[in-house]
């Protein structure tokens, strides 16, 4: 069978399995709360000036440096919480790579595509920490951080959820890179939508990971809501790669993006080979289960037969 007959037979099947996918129609990120008044509306797209839903998600804003490696932000999240955040980049010591098992019904019954959510999780060295001051003038308590997280995320108004067909239009949803506390997205994954998160550690110098969160934080305040974000060619895990090459000059690497073969994998092991090749995944850093970190067993999803063989496999064993 010839590559472009089996690229086209993928393409079919992702077709039809999308279409079932979105026939279960639920969002792939957690709504919130209603906006009391309006923040921030559409700059493109189907519903350019209708406000959109900032009651979750929100986009970084620079507010002043100290020096080169300590700056303060508006939008980290915590505890369901926006925070004034003074980030320290040069203790920023470990950074994993996150897959998020969205357990996609129907889908993945039958092992057709495994669809899930990639994000990076960056931890300080002990006893640095990031200082959280709330908006709220009348909560004068300063919080310490110590594990975040960058993710990207589509965004849209209110009530509006993430359909993956319609998610091939380009110009239809808008996204935002935003921060939060690690903790917030262990009571998400674990105790709201109880899905399984899958952790493998990159090899980074604390200098890369300063500046990876330095760019992270310097592309979300730019951008705000204007990139678009869509099923295939920009999305959680293309944005994740795009930051990393940019943040790390990794200029020599083709820019990652899906292909029609990978339709079995949204975001575990097609991305792990591209971080290996870009030197970031030590050939015997083994996968994780973010679950047994934070105390919580591995939840039943019918991607477990897909997923859960990897666990505690090497990048060379995959």
């Amino acid at each position: 069978m010839t590559r472009s007959v089996m690229k086209s037979i993928s393409g079919s099947i992702l077709s039809i399995a999308l279409c079932l996918f979105s026939a279960t129609a639920h969002s792939m990120d957690s709504q919130g709360s209603p906006n009391e008044h309006c923040l921030e509306r559409m700059k493109v797209g189907k519903f350019k000036d209708q406000c959109l839903d900032t009651s979750s998600k929100r986009a970084l804003k620079v507010i002043t440096w100290e020096n080169d490696q300590t700056l303060s932000i508006q939008n980290f999240r915590k505890n369901g919480e926006f925070y004034q955040a003074r980030i320290p980049l040069n203790h920023i010591e470990k950074v994993s790579y996150l897959v998020v098992d969205l357990d996609a019904k129907p889908l993945n019954k039958w092992g057709l595509i495994n669809v899930s959510h990639t994000q990076l999780r960056l931890q300080l060295a002990p006893g640095a920490y990031i200082e959280l001051t709330s908006s709220n003038r009348n909560n004068l308590e300063v919080l310490y951080e110590n594990d975040f997280i960058i993710s990207v995320n589509y965004m849209a108004p209110k009530d509006v959820p993430y359909d993956p067909v319609k998610g091939f239009d380009e110009t239809l949803y808008g996204s935002v890179m935003q921060m939060y506390a690690t903790s917030e997205e262990a009571k998400v994954r674990f105790l709201e939508d109880q899905v399984n998160v899958y952790e493998i550690p990159l090899r980074m110098t604390k200098e890369q990971a300063g500046s990876l969160t330095l760019q992270a934080i310097l592309t979300s305040s730019t951008a705000q809501y204007t990139t678009p974000y869509d099923s295939w060619s920009s999305n959680c895990t293309t944005a994740v790669f795009d930051l990393i090459d940019q943040a790390l000059e990794l200029k020599n690497q083709k820019p990652y993006r899906f292909k029609a073969w990978i339709f079995r994998d949204t975001g575990m092991i097609p991305a792990f080979k591209a971080l290996g090749k870009r030197g970031l995944i030590d050939p015997q850093a083994k996968l994780t289960s973010m679950n047994r970190e934070f105390g919580y067993p591995q939840f039943p999803s019918d991607s477990n037969r897909y997923f859960k063989r990897y666990l505690g496999k090497r990048l060379q064993d995959l």
